[in-house]
This record gives structure tokens, sequence and C-alpha cells, in this order.
């Protein structure tokens, strides 16, 4: 009788929130990986306070860092904090106004693009780009109090991140930026959420959205390069493969889960949304006006010409 083959065994590190958003694109992508490669492959599905627990014991990590050193294989990031650690293009994802609509995204995620910020992602941190996600899809803002226009944002308090583009949005539109360190001196009267994520960046009190589109909440799924290497050329263009087609139905199940929240008065009811606010166009044209100049400020800021490119793709 033949003898069962071992099963190659991974780790997937969770670490975003909402679990469920994250946890499903994991499953996904396990589930097209046993397609392709005849079950070859175990991964290990694991939240952020799961894995210190079990391998950790207790202590805090930061999931970057596990992946690049090769505690865990695979993981889901905010492209925000892949910025952070000096790949800086990415950063450019979160312009405002970058993207047409969902189609623009994908020329851009599955095309040249893509490649070329993965391929800057790989020389500052050897670190393996495999596919984009949204975790969310496009943002919104959360409020203590409604805002109906661009001048509602002057004087109000709002978030800000280690993202530079993100702290200058918040000065041309007027508003106080507010450090994303918790700070009982300092109450946060707006920030950037998106629909599935409202009820996991919110206080009750930010209880009004005002749905500005402005850009969109992106996640990338990432591998450790040592064991990225130590796979056959099949099994590597398999982990690719099955990386592209879970990240194409997470980007659909992303604008999915956001227009079930915009369309349903009872779902925000359940998540604490009062008032769901609409801008006429002629008001994110404003916006979009008073953000403009950040294209070129910017311009050189990035390793390629990328912004260029995006808005031609």
């Amino acid at each position: 009788m033949s003898k069962t083959k071992t099963k190659t065994k991974i780790k997937w590190l969770l670490f975003h929130e909402p679990v469920e958003l994250f946890l499903r694109t994991a499953q996904d992508f396990q589930k097209h990986l046993d397609e392709l490669t005849n079950n070859k492959f175990e991964i290990e599905i694991l939240t952020w306070n799961d894995y210190q627990e079990k391998y950790l014991d207790g202590m805090l990590c930061e999931p970057f860092t596990e992946l690049k050193e090769g505690r865990v294989e695979i993981t889901q990031l905010y492209s925000n904090v892949v910025g952070q650690f000096d790949a800086t293009d990415f950063y450019a994802l979160s312009m405002p106004y970058l993207f047409e609509d969902h189609n623009h995204a994908s020329r851009v995620f599955e095309g040249p693009i893509g490649k070329q910020l993965f391929d800057h992602l790989y020389q500052r941190s050897r670190v393996r780009g495999l596919a984009y996600t949204y975790s969310g899809g496009y943002r919104c803002t959360a409020s203590t109090t409604p805002i109906r226009s661009i001048n509602d944002f002057a004087n109000r308090r709002f978030k800000r991140e280690t993202n530079p583009i993100l702290a200058d949005m918040i000065d041309m539109v007027k508003a106080k930026k507010v450090t994303n360190l918790p700070s009982v001196d300092e109450e946060v009267e707006l920030l950037e959420t998106t629909y599935p994520r409202y009820h996991v960046d919110t206080t009750k009190s930010q209880k009004y959205v005002t749905d500005t589109k402005h850009s969109m909440y992106l996640t990338t799924i990432l591998m450790n390069d040592e064991f990225y290497n130590s796979l056959s050329k099949e099994d590597k263009e398999h982990f690719y493969e099955a990386a592209l087609r879970a990240s194409r139905v997470e980007r659909v199940r992303s604008v999915e889960d956001a227009e079930l929240i915009k369309s349903n008065k009872d779902k925000q009811k359940s998540l604490g949304i009062e008032e769901l606010i609409t801008w006429p166009d002629s008001e994110i044209e404003k916006l979009k006006s008073t953000w403009a100049p950040l294209y070129d400020k910017y311009k050189n800021f990035f390793s390629f010409d990328i912004l260029d490119k995006i808005k031609k793709a």
C-alpha cells in the first residue's frame, strides 16, 4: 500500500479587523491552492492573538516582521503598513480619487503597474507580493456630527495615520490632525473607514457616515521570500494563481458587503450608523479639486511615475 504524502504546513497570519473579512480570503486561497496542487499544502490560519499565544507565549509581535523573518509564510496587510517598511510607493494607493472605478483598479493591480509595485516591495524589503485585495473597498468618512459639505471639515479633529498623504489631505480641508495613538486629551471627531470596517474603526459617537468615496482601503497578500524560493517553479506559479483567484473573489465580496450596508437602513442601524450622508456631485467635485494639488506635490516622491501610469491605465 502506498504511503500518504505529508503535506507541507504553512502559517497564514491574520492581523487586521474585522477578522471575518480576512479569514474568508485565507480560506478561499486554501481552496484554490488545493485544487491547483492536489492538496500538497496545509495552511494554518491564525488570528494575531492566537498566533501570539500559541507561538510567542503571549508576547506582542509585528506581522510584517514575522513574515519577513520567516516565522510565518503568508499574511495580508494594509497598504499603508507596507509603506511603513520602506516600500513607500504603496502610499500612492491612498491618493484621493485615484481610481475611476473597480475595473480601473483591477487593470492596475493585475497589470504591469501592480507588478512594478511588487518589484519595489521586494527590492526594499525582500518580501514577495502575491495579489492585491480591498478588504473594505471605497473609503467613507465617519464623524461625530454630520459632514454635509467640504466646509464642515474645518477645525474638526481628524485621525491621521503614518501616511504623509493623509496628513496633507487633513490640512487641505482645514481640519486638525490628531495622532493615531490613543489620547485622553483629544477626541477624534473624524476618521477614514469603509462600510465593512465601520464597526471596528469607530466609537459610538462617530455615528454619521459621509459617502466621500475618496480612496480605497487596499490590502495585499504577502509571502516570505525564503519559503517562496523553496518551492518548485510549478508551485510558485500555483501560489500566484491561487492568490489571483482569491483576490478577485475578495474584491467582489468587499463591494457587495459595502453595498449591502449602504442600501439597508436596518443594517446601518445595527452597526450604529445614525445617518448615511450622500453628497451631490458638485460637492464631490469640490473635494476632488481641493485635493488635486497633491498630484503635483507627490509626483517625484515615488520611485517611478506611478501616479501618471495609474491615471492612464
